[in-house]
Order: structure tokens, then C-alpha cells, then sequence
């Protein structure tokens, strides 16, 4: 897999514990992976301000999740295939367990997908500022 990094900014700080941002971030790019169509092997990362919030987008051209499914998507233990076994899928728990820590932090996720298309998931967490 091919990952591409873009970012507008060279310093952007967050107040977040560097275990629970590199667990987010594991989380993220495992599901970009394992849900990307054979062809397609490129994952993207950009990480922007906006809005005095640190913006941080991972996006995939996989498999995409059905729109009826994405209101349930970041629920402990949903998962959109449940004929998938264990082994294949998980527990449901990835993106449950990402958005915890994220709130935990004063943040938001969004899920935005179209099936066939890919996945963007977008992390909002404020601005840390060091100046006081």
C-alpha cells in the first residue's frame, strides 16, 4: 500500500495523550486497508486547520459503506458484513474505541462514504495552545 501525507501546516498541536492519537490513527489505517478494493492501494492522510481545530482526514477509494449502515458505523460491536467471521472482521469495536478517546479529548468523527467509492473519516480536535 501506497500512503500519501498532506498537511498545510508545519506545526499543529493537539492536547491528546500520544498513545490514544497513534491507536486512532492504527485503527483508521487498518480499516483503509482491509476494506480497499485489490486494485486500489492508496491511503491518504491530510492534516489541516480549520476553524482553530486540528483537522485530521484518512481517506480510502475501497469498498465504500452502505449509507444505511453509516449512522451505526462508530456503535460498539456493529459491523456492516455480519456474515464475516472473527477472523475476517473484528468485533465491531475499532471505530467505537477510536471515537471514545477522540470525545474523551473534546473532539468529533465524522464517517463520510460512498459504497464502491471509498471511506473519509475526519477527526476534529482543538488546537492546543501552548501561549498561556
Amino acid at each position: 500500500y501506497e500512503f500519501k501525507i498532506r498537511y498545510s501546516h508545519e506545526n499543529l498541536y493537539v492536547n491528546i495523550s500520544s498513545r490514544h492519537l497513534e491507536q486512532i490513527l492504527i485503527i483508521l489505517l487498518d480499516n483503509a486497508v482491509k476494506y480497499s478494493k485489490k486494485e486500489e492501494k492508496e491511503v491518504v492522510i491530510d492534516c489541516s486547520l480549520i476553524n482553530e481545530k486540528v483537522s485530521l482526514k484518512v481517506m480510502d477509494k475501497g469498498i465504500g459503506i452502505p449509507e444505511e449502515d453509516i449512522p451505526y458505523i462508530l456503535n460498539r460491536f456493529y459491523r456492516v458484513d455480519k456474515a464475516r467471521s472473527r477472523k475476517q472482521g473484528g468485533l465491531g469495536l475499532g471505530l467505537a474505541i477510536a471515537k471514545r478517546w477522540i470525545e474523551k479529548y473534546h473532539g468529533t468523527i465524522n464517517i463520510e462514504s460512498k459504497e464502491g467509492e471509498g471511506t473519509n473519516v475526519t477527526i476534529l480536535l482543538p488546537l492546543f495552545n501552548n501561549s498561556l
